[in-house]
């Protein structure tokens, strides 16, 4: 009795595995994704359409392409993920900034354990062509970011008298994710203030300021050195910024006779990419919402050629003469 009842059971999961494979992946249930950041919904999204992708090409094919997009099994293969349900304990996680390690477990030991590059195109599945034409909806798509600005802990007093919080840069130390702050009776509010025009823009890219109903007009860099032009809410900037848990590093390079021009460089860690943004703030923003921005944005750059382009970027932007 005992070995037909194994059979019956081998039998229904073969079933099982090979109805999962006709649908294409489902490993995470809808409960799961809703509670998840929109970063880990991406992960989910991936491994359900990689492998549900490379089921349909023959297993040398399928080898190579997990070679070449560096996807591997350190523990587990391919085809145990169509014996995963979405009620077994898993668990995904960032290592060195660099990967993801994603891990089922069943029976209270590591059943699979999966690695990837946190690369947006293998992400995503879109190259920078695509990712750069679809931009522009990203940004309008993003949800309104409903958290309130938090003011830093370890706010230090300047020679000025502004407070400030700084914890990271890019590059140079003047590119960095500064936010300032004043101290009025015993709290502490953005700087916001046309005294100190460079703190507040600098405040208005980090998302500290509210009401931020400003317009961005934007030439935007796409695939085949072509450039294409449009206006969107500055709030939705902020938004997608909010969403993506981007990293914003601001710089002012220029003071100038119709305001600043500005260097703003937002990261993305969990899907490896990075924006960068020449914008000119015209110096009336402060008491102004109906100012408008004007940006030039070069979206998607990989992580590798980042470095590069800010190089020719900071070069080039002084001799930037805008309309």
């Amino acid at each position: 009795m005992q070995m037909i009842r194994r059979l019956i059971i081998s039998a229904l999961l073969m079933l099982s595995c090979m109805a999962a494979s006709s649908q294409g992946l489902k490993l995470f249930s809808p409960e799961i994704r809703s509670a998840s950041s929109y970063q880990h919904q991406v992960v989910m999204d991936f491994i359900e359409r990689y492998f549900t992708e490379l089921k349909n090409q023959r297993q040398t094919s399928a080898e190579i392409k997990m070679a070449d997009d560096k996807v591997y099994f350190r523990e587990g293969k391919p085809s145990d993920l169509y014996l995963v349900n979405d009620t077994m304990p898993f668990s995904i996680s960032m290592q060195e900034n660099r990967y993801y390690e994603v891990k089922w477990m069943r029976q209270n030991s590591t059943f699979i354990t999966l690695v990837f590059p946190a690369q947006y195109d293998l992400l995503l599945g879109l190259n920078q062509q695509k990712a750069q034409e679809q931009f522009r909806n990203a940004v309008l798509a993003a949800p309104e970011n409903e958290g309130s600005a938090i003011i830093p802990c370890d706010l230090q007093k300047q020679d000025d008298g502004i407070y400030v919080a700084k914890t990271d840069k890019f590059e140079l130390e003047s590119l960095n994710n500064a936010v300032y702050f004043n101290k009025v009776q015993n709290s502490f509010q953005p700087v916001f203030d046309k005294e100190y025009l460079d703190y507040s823009a600098a405040n208005l890219f980090h998302g500290l300021i509210a009401n931020a109903n400003y317009r961005m007009y934007v030439e935007q860099s796409v695939y085949g050195l072509k450039t294409i032009e449009y206006t969107i809410p500055f709030n939705k900037w902020l938004d997608y910024c909010a969403q993506q848990k981007l990293k914003v590093f601001f710089t002012v390079e220029e003071q100038r006779e119709d305001g600043i021009l500005a260097l703003v460089v937002a990261k993305s860690v969990e899907l490896g990419f990075t924006h960068m943004l020449s914008v000119v703030i015209p110096d009336k923003f402060v008491s102004n919402k109906n100012t408008v921005l004007k940006a030039r944005i070069t979206p998607y750059i990989p992580q590798h050629n980042v470095k590069n382009l800010y190089k020719q970027q900071t070069t080039k932007s002084k001799k930037k003469v805008w309309q």
